[in-house]
Order: C-alpha cells, then structure tokens, then sequence
C-alpha cells in the first residue's frame, strides 16, 4: 500500500486488518467490496461535528474536510481453462478474478482540522 501525505499536520490514525481500513476506530473500509472493473476513489471525511463519514459533498453536503483519499486500482482477472473445448477444438476459458493486491492501493492522507480529538471527535 502506498501512503501518501498530502499536506502537514497530524493524520487520521488508521490500520489494516486483511483487505480492511479501519480510521480512528469509527469507519471500516472493506476494499474489496468496493472494487469494480475501473478504478474506484473512497473519500473518508469529517463533518462539522467532527464525526466520520464518506464523500465530501455527502447527500446533504454535510462533510467538509477530507481525512484519507483511498485509491483502489480496478479488478484483474486471469484467464483459467476448463479443460472443455468448443465445437472447434479450442480450450473454453473461464475469467477468474483475481484478489484485489493491496501493494496496489494508494492511500492519500490529509490533515485533520485543529479541534479533531482522536479516538474522541471533537
């Protein structure tokens, strides 16, 4: 995992437990549930009250400042064979997706506002 700071100040605690991110004891990502076929961006953010939550610009606009940006490259699959073949004689492969490589994620981290207590809000 590749961690970059993005500004000085003092970062969100976080760790990583298997494919799972967990911030300041409060929010849990499960990685690999967001994984897709294209590169996936998770915004971890903190509202005014100082609580955490996900996406900046929240369904009410309620977060304000970004606490991590996580970047999470998109799906790999390899090609398996069946060990059937078609009406041509040619193998049949199945596309097995592979286990999301956490080498491959970018972790982009922010400073926290001033009156962000950690492991307590505000």
């Amino acid at each position: 995992m590749k961690i970059i700071e993005q500004n000085e100040g003092t970062k969100i605690p976080y760790n990583v437990v298997g494919k799972t991110i967990n911030f300041d004891e409060t929010v849990s990502v499960n990685l690999s549930k967001y994984q897709k076929d294209e590169e996936v961006v998770v915004d971890v953010c903190l509202d005014r009250d100082m609580q955490l939550g996900f996406g900046l610009n929240g369904s009410i606009g309620q977060y304000v400042w970004y606490v991590a940006n996580i970047v999470i490259p998109p799906k790999e699959y390899e090609m398996v064979e069946t060990g059937q073949v078609d009406e041509n004689e040619n193998p049949i492969y199945n596309k097995v997706v592979q286990p999301l490589n956490m080498n491959d994620v970018t972790i982009y981290l922010w400073a926290l506002p001033d009156n962000y207590i950690i492991g307590g809000g505000f």
